[in-house]
């Protein structure tokens, strides 16, 4: 069963944050667009530029520049620019490019796709500033070793303003002891549309953020589930050999409306990526320093982060192991979080066979499956009766709640269907 895996492009938003409403009103920046020369039609003008980068005439989506921009062996070939914005309101970034792995975003959301096929696509992302947000930072990269790809028509729109409120009263559930409950591994009907987890009632300042939402705005269709039968193909354990290890001392905190998380450098990284729930918080490039920090303006209640390493030799290897998961506590502490081995999930197994780099940067391949990282964090190892064993490492629109996606080859993964089946966590 084919599917997109939720590197999409075109109207399927980001969603990074959700506010608390009392009153919605326009901003009064609505109709304008802050980004400075957002067509390259200027040269460069406004923006910082790494590597080999330029205004060309030639391949453009409109006017008479665009961005053209190689990446190198070490470098994305990245441009930036800091641009204003209001706090409490939701944005929504787009851009077109023409490439191969070219990643568009702004401070806290980012999309990306692997191919636009020769030809111009839209890339859409959106995010909401929090109360003391008033610029972004708005960029455009490739990936080491990659051909060079080109850029136009930047446009950053604002929705709608949330004035701040109060904050939520706190409930009659007791606080946890531990960290944040997995969901119940109890039998469930098959769902259409899971609901995001609940919070766990904890006090503390991040008790008081809002849940946080699924990534993509589709709603999946409505699937029946057939009788269950065994993949000819089955799931390896995965092996992480050849790959960079996963940095080490991750910690963080919760500081106003953002989280910085510390983490220490490994041996032979080129950059590293951290994400919250498999969405991109941001990345930082390695000259050596000790300790290395990201920082996530938008975070939400919960949440599940992942640190990776990275080489810059373009090859599948060149995405490190990803982390054990960290949570965002009710306490406000960034901790690590795992769902005890052995636990057991009735879920929804469907089934893709898609090639190339998953959500995460590792390649697709037997033992690689989609989850929604809300329930099941990246990194994380489980088997699933009938397929085998799962290495948690990608995302899809249609991975909504209590549904995994695994991958076979070719014709198997439609054969798969859809199936109710019990998974373990390793």
């Amino acid at each position: 069963m084919r599917r997109w895996r939720g590197l999409a492009i075109g109207a399927a938003c980001v969603t990074v944050a959700v506010v608390a409403i009392s009153a919605m009103v326009l901003p009064a920046n609505a109709g304008a667009n802050p980004v400075g020369d957002p067509g390259f039609e200027s040269g460069l003008s406004g923006w910082s530029c790494s590597g080999t980068t330029s205004a060309a005439t030639g391949t453009v989506h409109s006017g008479t520049y665009a961005l053209k921009a190689t990446p190198s062996a070490g470098d994305t070939a990245q441009c930036t620019q800091s641009v204003p914005v209001s706090p409490n309101t939701t944005y929504t970034l787009t851009a077109w490019v023409n490439g191969s792995y070219v990643y568009v975003g702004a401070s806290g959301a980012s999309i990306w796709t692997p191919s636009t096929g020769g030809t111009f696509q839209q890339l859409t992302t959106s995010f909401t500033t929090s109360s003391a947000t008033t610029s972004v930072t708005v960029f455009v990269h490739g990936w080491y070793g990659q051909p060079t790809y080109y850029a136009d028509d930047f446009v950053l729109t604002a929705g709608t303003t949330a004035p701040p409120t109060s904050t939520p009263p706190a409930t009659s559930t007791p606080p946890p002891t531990s960290a944040p409950a997995s969901p119940s591994p109890t039998k469930s009907p098959s769902p259409t549309k899971s609901p995001s987890p609940s919070p766990t009632g904890g006090t503390g300042p991040g008790a008081s953020l809002a849940a946080c939402p699924f990534w993509s705005t589709v709603t999946p269709p409505a699937r029946v589930v057939g009788p269950s039968h065994n993949s000819t193909s089955q799931g390896p354990l995965i092996s992480l050999s050849g790959r960079l290890p996963a940095p080490s001392t991750v910690t963080g905190a919760l500081s106003g409306s953002s989280v910085t998380i510390t983490f220490n450098r490994v041996t032979g990284a080129a950059a590293y990526r951290v994400w919250r729930n498999s969405q991109s918080v941001g990345w930082v490039d390695d000259w050596g320093q000790a300790t290395l920090s990201v920082t996530d303006t938008a975070p939400c209640r919960n949440a599940h982060y992942t640190v990776a390493a990275l080489r810059s030799d373009g090859s599948d290897a060149s995405t490190g192991a990803l982390s054990q998961p960290y949570v965002l506590a009710d306490s406000g502490a960034v901790q690590p979080y795992a769902i005890p081995a052995g636990t057991q999930f009735e879920y929804e197994i469907t089934s893709y066979n898609d090639l190339g780099q998953t959500a995460s940067g590792i390649n697709t391949a037997l033992g690689i499956c989609a989850v929604d990282t809300r329930y099941i964090p990246w990194g994380t190892r489980f088997r699933v009766d009938g397929y085998g064993y799962c290495y948690a490492a990608d995302i899809g629109t249609w991975i909504q709640g209590q549904i995994v996606d695994v991958w076979l080859p070719g014709a198997e993964a439609d054969r798969w269907g859809v199936q109710k089946r019990t998974i373990t966590i390793q």
